[in-house]
């Protein structure tokens, strides 16, 4: 039977085919996300976020095993043992018969020993453990607090990634705009000349200016590309995984209400870090007192069963023995007090040591009320220094687009210069791209402004 080939055009048709196929793959896993979705996405998967939590459940776990000490204690044991040699006493013979010697040497011991026991303890009475249960409850709560500033930093980093990565994607698009533009009027100016309507040097000046357009275009889409990392990295997505940006300045501009974000309602105490402070000073003073109730005595009662046999030989797996082969019970209960007197001062040293790092940290809050109201105080500024920014860059760009628009039309009536299309369109450009710059600053003011009053970046 012979053999069948695929002809040239077959392949080609299913090499496009296949081409296809793997394009719309590659799309179907491109993943679109607004700034909102990115923030979800990168809760789910950030490692820094993660091990905060992780924090949490082993704070959890601290205090179920302190809460173990409180619980019965159960042990059991048991102990075999053998004499290779059997120890004995020297005893003065006090009834001696003629010939016999003075001392004789007895044995006391039996050969095989075995024995078994079972013991409960019940700490009855410690100050420190039950200061210590509290005080590794009041850890779990420092641990959520923790998470919940990790999240707050997670928010501020990813949307400034967020609106970086934007901000360059939309200077791209301007750029491809006024390309656009720039080249029309290239090959308008190219028709021109051919009919001797246009020097040569106007056509060398435009062509010049889409060089350097297209120079800096390549320039940016390197910078998007950087961006877009960052963005991954913070969010916790694989760097080989294609994100596409699905939110613009302008929404998330007008998606934060400006009468809110200028409110006086500045309140240090909503700051994430002031209740980490407070939790900090509560935790210290439970430490400090957990060390004073170390003076105090402990009581612990206990109640213990125990079984033991003596031997002559190894018979413990036979039956029908004599009394005297029989394990011996005993079962016995008490208490057990510690009375501490004297423990070289060690905790008198401990308590000190507490009482430092609490001066320490009280030092490190008024450095952070400092610093707070700075930010708060700054971030203000900011904002409303960046909204007259917007406003005044709006009116520029709305001038420069009308500027253009007329140069436009004077030289395709040939009474404009090449020169003055590329000063309009350099004016243009840069127009848009201050009121883009902006308008990210403005943005970026705004979450600053709400995270310095401790408020959730995104509501």
């Amino acid at each position: 039977m012979k053999k069948q080939t695929l002809k040239p055009h077959m392949k080609r048709t299913l090499l496009a085919t296949f081409g296809i196929l793997v394009f719309q793959l590659n799309a179907q896993q491109a993943s679109k996300m607004s700034l909102k979705e990115a923030v979800a996405y990168a809760e789910k998967n950030s490692p820094t976020l993660q091990n905060a939590q992780t924090d949490v459940t082993i704070a959890e776990t601290t205090v179920k095993n302190i809460k173990s000490i409180g619980l019965p204690q159960v042990n059991a044991s048991a102990s075999f043992q053998q004499y290779l040699q059997i120890p004995g006493s020297w005893i003065k013979n006090f009834n001696p018969s003629p010939g016999s010697p003075e001392y004789i040497f007895l044995k006391f011991q039996q050969q095989f020993y075995a024995s078994g026991s079972i013991g409960v303890n019940q700490l009855l009475f410690d100050g420190s453990f039950f200061l210590g249960l509290k005080a590794a409850k009041e850890y779990v709560n420092m641990s959520q607090l923790l998470v919940a500033k990790s999240k707050a930093d997670l928010q501020s980093n990813v949307a400034k990634a967020y609106l970086l990565a934007l901000t360059t994607r939309k200077n791209i698009d301007l750029l491809e705009s006024n390309l656009k533009t720039l080249e029309k009027s290239y090959k308008d100016v190219q028709g021109l000349n051919k009919e001797g309507f246009a020097e040569s040097l106007d056509v060398q000046r435009l062509e010049l200016a889409v060089s350097n357009l297209n120079i800096q275009k390549e320039k940016l889409q390197n910078a998007a590309s950087v961006t877009v990392n960052l963005l991954k990295f913070q969010i916790g997505m694989p760097m080989d995984s294609t994100l596409i940006l699905t939110d613009d300045l302008e929404t998330l501009d007008k998606s934060m209400s400006s009468a809110e974000t200028a409110s006086n309602n500045f309140d240090i105490k909503n700051r994430n870090e002031t209740k980490i402070f407070e939790q900090a000073f509560s935790l210290s003073k439970m430490d400090e007192k957990r060390y004073k109730l170390g003076y105090y005595p402990t009581l612990v009662g206990f109640l213990t069963h125990q079984v033991t046999t003596n031997r002559s030989q190894f018979n413990f797996f036979e039956s029908n023995l004599t009394p005297n082969n029989n394990f011996v019970p005993a079962t016995l209960y008490g208490l057990s007090l510690n009375i501490p007197i004297f423990d070289g001062f060690r905790k008198q040293t401990q308590m000190q040591d507490v009482r430092l790092k609490r001066m320490k940290t009280e030092n490190e809050f008024r450095m952070f009320e400092n610093a707070a109201n700075m930010e708060y105080t700054n971030a203000k500024l900011s904002y409303e220094i960046n909204l007259k920014q917007v406003e005044a860059q709006k009116k520029n760009l709305d001038l420069a687009k009308d500027i253009y628009n007329k140069t436009n039309i004077k030289f395709r009536e040939g009474v404009g210069s090449s020169l003055e299309i590329m000063q309009a369109d350099t004016d243009l450009k840069t127009a848009q791209i201050n009121y883009l710059n902006s308008l990210y600053d403005l943005v970026i003011s705004k979450m600053d402004l709400k995270k310095a009053k401790g408020e959730e970046i995104l509501n």
